[in-house]
């Protein structure tokens, strides 16, 4: 827990982001053009980016919240493996880590059983097969019609598994408490009665009681903080129960980090956002492992940070009208863009109506947006933290950012199939 004074666990987070993708920018660095041009379409597409995050789909009815709850907290507590993905949809499902794990989550529900710290506790590898329908070993041929199992490659992402479920288990029977949604409904209790509903303190109690769910490392000697996972659980909650349950209404929403997982990192560098150096693209687009390590923890954090420059950008570039004016008069070097020359100077043919003017503001945004980027970063850093703490003029926060850019590689959209994410396992972190 933080003690007077000092900075929020996701104030930690921005900032520790921010230092190290600073630090290794010679490997993964931000391009403001991009973000500019990121920013302008994300305006223009602001209800698909408002309505990216949608809670778990979990299209089956519980007994009781803290059933439900449970269900949602393995989910996120168990989402890690995306190195895993192309291995896991090899199997007979075809499916990648989070539609491996959401089935297996389901089918346990459906089946009856009982979540509880004793199964928690008990999990085994058999489960996870029976379960998840990961095998943890393979047939080999030793001798003509004789095989025998050996560990298969996806024997660490089962252990792994294990581990996290054994020690949630075992934790929460210390604590006297029976389901990871007990867990979550008396640390949300226990802050309404202290009056710190916020994300940020659910975030730092969900962290410090169950270990599966921190995601600290360290860069140059500095603590990078992350919590991935525990975040987009508070985002999750805030969406699906802050409207009905005021122990889930997280007043500071705006403040939770964008997914820095594998998918938010390679549609980010797919959109030009994120520019790699030589090496580091190379090993990505080979197919090979990039190692936990100082590479992979700078995509993560250089994800963070750009998606909090995406929604600075878009806030800025949409409350720039109002400020442009003034700005000419003071004498100031004209950063302003004529409206009227960018969405008017051209009519738009007829019956091409919405579509011409979602193109003009587009236009219009992007070059505002670019102007942006050339203030100081002193500047643009106010400007970051005014877009986490106050909200954002189109209606959007850094987590929705995230949520769309998963959004664009689904089926039928713009960049499904089209970008490549780097392979790094043996983590429990995304």
């Amino acid at each position: 827990m933080s003690m007077p004074g000092t900075p929020n666990v996701l104030d930690l987070v921005h900032r520790s982001c921010a230092e190290v993708a600073g630090l290794h920018a010679e490997h993964v660095r931000i391009d403001d053009e991009a973000v500019s041009q990121l920013a302008a379409e994300l305006v223009a597409a602001a209800d698909d980016v408002r309505g990216a995050v949608r809670g778990l789909p979990l299209p089956i009815k519980f007994s009781s919240l803290e059933q439900e709850l449970t269900l949602l907290a393995l989910y996120h507590l168990l989402d890690f493996g995306s190195g895993y993905d192309n291995l896991l949809k090899r199997l007979s499902g075809g499916r990648d880590a989070r539609e491996t794990l959401l089935y297996g989550l389901i089918g346990l529900h459906l089946g009856g059983a009982r979540l509880d710290h004793h199964k928690l506790k008990s999990f085994s590898m058999y489960d996870i097969h029976q379960v998840f329908g990961i095998d943890a070993t393979v047939e080999v041929a030793v001798m003509p019609g004789v095989t025998m199992a050996k560990p298969g490659p996806l024997q660490p992402l089962c252990k792994l598994m294990i581990s996290a479920l054994n020690e949630t288990g075992s934790i929460l029977a210390e604590q006297g408490l029976r389901t990871p949604g007990e867990l979550l409904l008396t640390v949300a209790e226990g802050l309404k009665e202290a009056g710190r509903t916020t994300a940020s303190a659910f975030v730092e109690e969900l962290v410090d009681a169950l270990p599966a769910f921190r995601d600290t490392v360290l860069y140059d000697g500095s603590t990078l903080t992350l919590h991935r996972k525990a975040q987009n659980l508070a985002a999750d909650l805030a969406l699906v129960y802050g409207s009905r349950d005021e122990r889930f209404l997280f007043p500071d929403v705006d403040q939770l980090a964008a997914d820095s997982g594998a998918t938010t990192i390679a549609v980010l560098r797919a959109k030009g956002v994120l520019r790699l150096s030589e090496e580091l693209g190379a090993i990505i687009d080979s197919g090979a492992e990039l190692p936990a390590g100082p590479h992979e923890r700078a995509l993560r954090a250089a994800a963070v940070i750009a998606c909090d420059r995406l929604v600075a950008v878009a806030e800025a570039a949409v409350t720039a009208p109002a400020e442009a004016p003034q700005t000419a008069d003071a004498g100031v070097a004209p950063a302003a863009v004529d409206e009227s020359a960018t969405s008017s100077a051209v009519p738009a043919a007829e019956g091409a109506g919405e579509e011409s003017a979602g193109a003009a503001t587009a236009t219009t945004v992007a070059a505002r947006a670019g102007a942006v980027l050339t203030q100081s970063g002193v500047q643009q850093e106010a400007k970051s933290t005014a877009g986490r703490e106050g909200g954002c003029g189109v209606g959007f926060q850094a987590v929705d950012v995230g949520a769309y850019l998963s959004y664009l590689v689904e089926e039928g959209r713009e960049l499904h199939c089209k970008i490549t994410k780097h392979i790094t396992t043996g983590i429990l972190a995304y």
